[in-house]
C-alpha cells in the first residue's frame, strides 16, 4: 500500500508543474507503493495528476480502510467466493496480498456458469452461510434480493461510495443502472462488461484482391460492416468452407442463440415487451429477425450449433472464419498470440451492425448479456468484509489491474477502462478496440434482469433454437414463445415484473427509446 501520501501529493504536483518527467514520476510513485495502474492513469488525466489521484483512488482507499477494520475484527479469518467457472483469473492475483495483509484466505468456489443462479437459490432456502460472496449476473439480482438470499447494498454504497456514476471512471451509463440495480437499489457490484461486438478479420478486409473482387461485385469498398444486410453480404462473399473457413462463427446452438435473436430484434426497433409488458417477440420484426438469422446459417461455421463460448473463441483464434460476435474477452483471447495463434494483430473490431427501421434511419443497438457482478450473502460471518472486497476489486484502479489476465473472462466496464486505459488494458485489448466498447455499450440493451428472468430467457431460447433447427417455423416459434413468457408473468404477477421492466427501461440510452416508442411510456 502507499507509504506516505504527503510524497505522493507532492511527487504529482512536482509532476503538474512541469518539474519531472513522466519516466521519473512513475518511478518515484511506484517506489511509494503506487500501483502501476493507479500510476499510468493518473499521469495521463485530462484532469491533472493530482486531482485525478486524489478521485480515482477513493474507492480502492476506502474499501482497504474497511477491510482492514473489518479484517481484524472478523473469528471467521477466510471469505468464500462462488465464482463461474473460468474467471478465476481475474481474482487469484490478489489472494497473497489479502492474506498477507490483511490475515484473510480468500477460498474460491468454481460453479459452471448456468448454475450460479440455481445455486444462489439454494442459497436462499439452505442458509448455510457457505459464500461470502457470489458472483452471478444482473439477472440474479431481482430473484435473489426477493428471496432474501443477499443484501441490498445501497446504504453501503452510499457511506463508502464506489463511485459507480462518476463521468470519468464510473460505471459507463446505462449499463451502470441495468447491470447493478434492481428498482432502483443497488444489488451488486458489476465486475464484467459484457457486451457483444462483431470482429472481422482485418487481414482479409485488407487484402487487395478480394477488395477489388467484392467492389466490382457489389459497388461499394470492402470494410467493416455498418448494417445487418451488409453483414451478410460478407459472410456469403467470405464463406469458403471448401478450405475449413467459414463466413461467420455467430451462435446458434441452444442456451446463447437467443442473444443471437435478442441483438437483431432490438436493431429492428423492438425491445422484448411493450409498456404495458405484453410480449413482442412474435411482433413483425421478431419474425424478420429469426428469418434473417435462417437465411445466415448456410454461411456459419459448421459447429454453430454446438459453440460453447470457449469453443467458439478456440475456433476463431485457429482462424477458421472471417467474422464472430462475441464478448470482449473473445477479443482478448484472439489479439492474444497464445490463444489467437492465427487472428493475433489480424482483427478489426466494430460496434453491432445496424438495421434500417421504417423511417429509413439506422438504429445502432448493442445489447449487454450476462455481465458478472459481486453480490453479498445475507448469510455471510462476515458482510461488510465481503462488501469491502467487492468494492476494492470493482474500483477504478483495482479493476484495470484485474481485467487484462488473460485467465479470467472479466472485461472492460468502467469509463476509465475505455477512455482513460492503463498500457496493460490497452495491450490486451488495443486502443481502438477499447473505443469500440464504448462507442457500443452506450446504446445498448440489458438481458431479463427480472423476477423470473432466467425462466424468460430459457423460454424464449428454446422456441429460437427450435426455429434455427428446423423444428418450427419463425412465427410459431415466437408464438409459443409469448404464450410461454405470458404463464411466467402471471405466476410471478404482472405488477411486479411491469414495474422492474418500466425501471429498466426509464434508462434505456434515448436512440432506442424513440425508436421502441419506451420514450412515451408512463
Amino acid at each position: 500500500m502507499i507509504r506516505d501520501k504527503q510524497r505522493v501529493k507532492s511527487t504529482l504536483e512536482q509532476f503538474d508543474a512541469g518539474g519531472m518527467s513522466r519516466r521519473e514520476v512513475l518511478r518515484r510513485l511506484g517506489y511509494l507503493g503506487v500501483s502501476t495502474a493507479v500510476a499510468n492513469f493518473v499521469v495521463q488525466s485530462p484532469l491533472g495528476a493530482t486531482r485525478a489521484f486524489a478521485a480515482i483512488g477513493g474507492p480502492e482507499e476506502r474499501a482497504w480502510a474497511l477491510a482492514k477494520e473489518e479484517a481484524t475484527k472478523a473469528t471467521k479469518k477466510t471469505l468464500t467466493l462462488l465464482i463461474p467457472t473460468g474467471s478465476i483469473g481475474n481474482m487469484t492475483p490478489y489472494v497473497d496480498k489479502w492474506k498477507n495483509e490483511l490475515g484473510i484466505t480468500l477460498e474460491f468456489i468454481e460453479e459452471p456458469d448456468e448454475v450460479i443462479h440455481t445455486k444462489g437459490m439454494q442459497e436462499a432456502v439452505a442458509k448455510t452461510g457457505r459464500y461470502d460472496v457470489m458472483m452471478p449476473t444482473a439477472m440474479s439480482y431481482p430473484d435473489w434480493i426477493d428471496s432474501g438470499v443477499i443484501y441490498d447494498l445501497t446504504d453501503w454504497t452510499k457511506q463508502y461510495d464506489p463511485e459507480l456514476f462518476d463521468k470519468n471512471w464510473g460505471v459507463v451509463f446505462p449499463a451502470s443502472h441495468h447491470a447493478q440495480l434492481y428498482n432502483g437499489r443497488v444489488a451488486g457490484l458489476l465486475c464484467d462488461g459484457d457486451q457483444i461486438t462483431l470482429l472481422c478479420r482485418d487481414d482479409y478486409l485488407k487484402n487487395p484482391d478480394k477488395a477489388k473482387a467484392f467492389a466490382d461485385k457489389f459497388g461499394y469498398p470492402l470494410a467493416a460492416p455498418k448494417t445487418w444486410t451488409e453483414y451478410a453480404t460478407l459472410a456469403r462473399f467470405m464463406h469458403d468452407p471448401a478450405n475449413k473457413f467459414f463466413g461467420s462463427l455467430e451462435y446458434r446452438s441452444r442456451y446463447y442463440v437467443k442473444w443471437m435473436f435478442m441483438q437483431r430484434l432490438m436493431s429492428k426497433g423492438r425491445l422484448y415487451f411493450d409498456g404495458e409488458l405484453n410480449p413482442t417477440f412474435n411482433s413483425d420484426e421478431g419474425v424478420q429477425a429469426l428469418e434473417d438469422m435462417l437465411a445466415m446459417n448456410p454461411y456459419l461455421h459448421p459447429d454453430a450449433f454446438s459453440f460453447t463460448w470457449s469453443s467458439n473463441y478456440n475456433a476463431f483464434g485457429r482462424g477458421e472464419g472471417f467474422m464472430n460476435i462475441v464478448w470482449p474477452s473473445g477479443f482478448k483471447y484472439s489479439k492474444a498470440p497464445s490463444t489467437g495463434p492465427a487472428t493475433s494483430g489480424k482483427i478489426a473490431a466494430t460496434v453491432m451492425p445496424a438495421d434500417k427501421l421504417k423511417d429509413g434511419s439506422l438504429l445502432h443497438a448493442g445489447l449487454f448479456c450476462w455481465g458478472y457482478g459481486y453480490a453479498v450473502s445475507k448469510y455471510s460471518a462476515n458482510p461488510l468484509l465481503s462488501y469491502a472486497y467487492a468494492q476494492w476489486m470493482t474500483s477504478p484502479t483495482i479493476s484495470a489491474d484485474a481485467i487484462p489476465y488473460l485467465g479470467g473472462y472479466s472485461d472492460p466496464y468502467r469509463v476509465n477502462h475505455m477512455k482513460s486505459p492503463t498500457p496493460r488494458l490497452i495491450e490486451a485489448y488495443s486502443a481502438d478496440y477499447l473505443e469500440t466498447l464504448y462507442d457500443n455499450m452506450v446504446n445498448t440493451v440489458p438481458d431479463f434482469c427480472l423476477p423470473g428472468g432466467f425462466e424468460y430467457q430459457d423460454t424464449l431460447d428454446k422456441e429460437v433454437h427450435a426455429c434455427m433447427t428446423g423444428a418450427k417455423k419463425p412465427k410459431q416459434a415466437l408464438d409459443d414463445a409469448a404464450r410461454g413468457i405470458e404463464r411466467i408473468t402471471r405466476r410471478i404477477g404482472r405488477d411486479k415484473v411491469k414495474t422492474s421492466w418500466l425501471a429498466l427501461a426509464k434508462n434505456l440510452a434515448d436512440p432506442i427509446k424513440k425508436a421502441s416508442g419506451a420514450d412515451k411510456w408512463a
